[in-house]
């Protein structure tokens, strides 16, 4: 009887302290992820990270443009995904064999500020 009790809960204890509780989607600030890929390109946005199908996705994504000329004082300049000619989709599908690393983007870096700005720039066009 006790350890239908004791293995449960020893179990809850030792996944806890596995799981960074800051990288839970309702816990915390926005969070922003780079992705670095073995071809030397990068998106910024939010990243999901399917366990059951073992696909990463991107929502929200940017990229970094070129930040001469564009009328800012920011040190870095972002493209919005879904601008480009071809006007793709909000959302991008990642395959993992092609991910360098992932990182978290501190919002108040400066491709943080950059996104944070263009949102801004995107909401007053509407």
């Amino acid at each position: 009887m006790i350890s239908w009790i004791l293995a449960p809960a020893l179990a809850g204890v030792i996944l806890a302290t596995q799981v960074d509780l800051t990288s839970l989607p309702f816990v915390g600030t926005e969070k922003i992820n780079a992705v670095f890929f073995t071809d030397g390109q990068a998106y910024f946005g939010h990243l999901d990270d399917n366990p059951l199908t073992g696909a990463l996705t991107m929502r929200d994504v940017y990229y970094l443009g070129d930040a001469k000329g564009r009328g800012t004082d920011y040190e870095a300049s972002v493209v919005k995904r879904g601008t480009e000619v071809h006007q793709p989709a909000d959302g991008m599908r990642i395959r993992r064999d092609k991910v360098l690393v992932i990182e978290r983007v501190g919002l108040t870096s400066p491709v943080g500020r950059a996104i944070a700005a263009q949102r801004s720039l995107d909401e007053r066009a509407r």
